[in-house]
């Protein structure tokens, strides 16, 4: 899949996750979180999380990484962004909307870009020495971790909680 096309289908895909979670269960969190495949977040917090790392994060690193030359990138604390951001307080459809259209903007703007920018480099945590087109790849990496960390969320409603779940 090429890299436009998996970072444009991450909101529909968050979204379907996100509509078989039941509205008073959005913040809903299982007891033990052990196995997850992402960070713990209820499924509310996932959606939260993916906006404000892809606004305060991935693009301030895109940016940087095009206009320092081999800047040192920071990771953020998402768990601190999540008391900060007050995200169990959140509507869910206006972070929704506020997603998809930071996730828009986005790839907008890489597609934008000049074959030459994605050769760009940066120093970003314990990843060592990145090009543009890496981080880009990084995102998608995210995205999907937080869509297994989505399903199984809706495995543990479905365990703990003996909610059935739509099975589409």
């Amino acid at each position: 899949m090429h890299l436009f096309t998996s970072l444009q289908a991450m909101p529909d895909q968050f979204e379907q996750l996100l509509a078989q979670v039941p509205a008073d269960h959005l913040n809903w969190e299982p007891a033990n979180w052990a196995g997850i495949p992402s960070e713990r977040f209820s499924a509310q917090g996932h959606l939260c999380h993916l906006l404000d790392i892809e606004v305060l994060g991935y693009r301030v690193r895109f940016q940087r990484t095009l206009t320092e030359s081999l800047p040192e990138l920071v990771s953020l604390d998402g768990y601190q962004l999540a008391l900060d951001n007050d995200y169990r307080h959140q509507d869910p459809a206006t972070q929704l909307a506020r997603f998809r259209a930071a996730r828009a903007e986005t790839v907008a703007w890489l597609r934008e870009l000049p074959a030459s920018a994605w050769e760009r480099r940066a120093h970003y945590g314990n990843y060592g020495e990145v090009t543009l087109d890496g981080l880009v790849r990084l995102l998608v990496s995210h995205d999907h971790q937080h869509l297994a960390g989505m399903q199984w969320l809706l495995m543990r409603l479905n365990a703990d909680l003996r909610i059935n779940l739509p099975l589409a």
